[in-house]
């Protein structure tokens, strides 16, 4: 459970209040009790066309299909709508209740383009965010 794992969450709880199933990838290392920081995906490309790889504009990643063995279609990581789970609830949906079950991991240099591209958009993002995934 560390920076670069895809993970399906059957109970997904939505910024909006809403329950679903999702896609995420984990973008931080926790140390200690710091938060699980994680970004959404999403096939639906709502009718719009991007370039492979970061793009920013956007605020989204674009991952072709296959690309990253979990992601057998063509997927948006979108980089604006971050989330962040306790350590505790994280493990609680993953070994307890299990809503959360691992689906495979990014590449280092997937996970290392996906940093950067959330770096360009440092002032889109919180602060305590931001903090977390760029932590020496």
């Amino acid at each position: 459970m560390s920076r670069g794992g895809v993970y399906f969450h059957s109970q997904f709880p939505f910024h909006d209040g809403e329950i679903g199933q999702k896609l995420f990838v984990v973008i931080n290392e926790p140390f200690e009790d710091e938060p699980y920081i994680i970004l959404k995906t999403t096939t639906n490309f709502r009718n719009k066309t991007y370039k492979e790889g970061c793009n920013a504009h956007q605020g989204v990643f674009y991952l072709p299909a296959n690309k990253e063995n979990a992601f057998p279609k063509d997927t948006l990581v979108q980089l604006l709508e971050i989330y962040d789970f306790s350590s505790r609830a994280f493990l609680k949906g993953h070994l307890t209740e299990k809503v959360i079950s691992h689906i495979g991991n990014v590449s280092g240099l997937t996970m290392s383009q996906i940093i950067n591209c959330i770096k360009q958009l440092k002032d889109d993002i919180s602060e305590k965010h931001y903090k977390l995934i760029f932590k020496k």
